[in-house]
């Protein structure tokens, strides 16, 4: 009988390396490939798997998209931004309500698409600050109704709701009015 030597080097797992700009290189490639709704499609166009690879970094995700969101002067970036916030956020990130000073530059933004993102993060952060702001969105836009491609109040409305329904927001929120 033979014994053959082997390297135990061999079975122990290797440590896969991270590359640190991983996470920004791929919140500029997901902002490139993005498309707003349109009157022929009331829905954005992104990849899935892309999306899915940034929020798998869930806090970690965060900085790059808010140091894009910094930036971001055009409703596609912007849109692209908040929507990748809203996915870390069902990723499981805990820290995203940190970032309203950065995103609630956006609370007057006329465009739906920006309105609906930032109505989506509120609604799962329950920010108290950005209660006022959704009502304010959500008069403007009943003063103008539009369905066209898509009607911003539902999402906008519901956000308001989960307020409500959530007393303790509301209470931290009255405080200050």
């Amino acid at each position: 009988m033979t014994i053959t030597p082997v390297a135990f080097h061999n079975f122990i797992p290797t440590q896969r390396q991270t590359n640190t700009d991983e996470p920004c290189i791929l919140v500029a490639q997901f902002c490139k490939s993005f498309k707003l709704p349109d009157e022929k499609r009331n829905h954005a166009d992104f990849d899935e798997q892309l999306t899915a690879r940034i929020s798998s970094y869930k806090d970690a995700a965060i900085k790059p998209v808010t140091d894009m969101l910094k930036k971001a002067d055009d409703e596609k970036d912007i849109t692209a931004g908040l929507f990748l916030l809203n996915r870390i956020i069902d990723a499981g990130a805990k820290t995203v309500g940190n970032t309203y000073p950065i995103i609630s530059r956006f609370n007057y933004s006329p465009s739906h698409n920006v309105q609906v993102m930032l109505a989506g993060i509120y609604r799962k952060t329950l920010v108290p600050d950005g209660f006022g702001p959704l009502v304010t969105m959500f008069l403007s836009n009943a003063k103008k109704p539009t369905q066209i491609p898509f009607d911003p109040n539902e999402e906008v409305g519901g956000a308001i709701l989960e307020y409500l329904r959530n007393n303790s927001a509301i209470n931290n929120y009255s405080k200050y009015v």
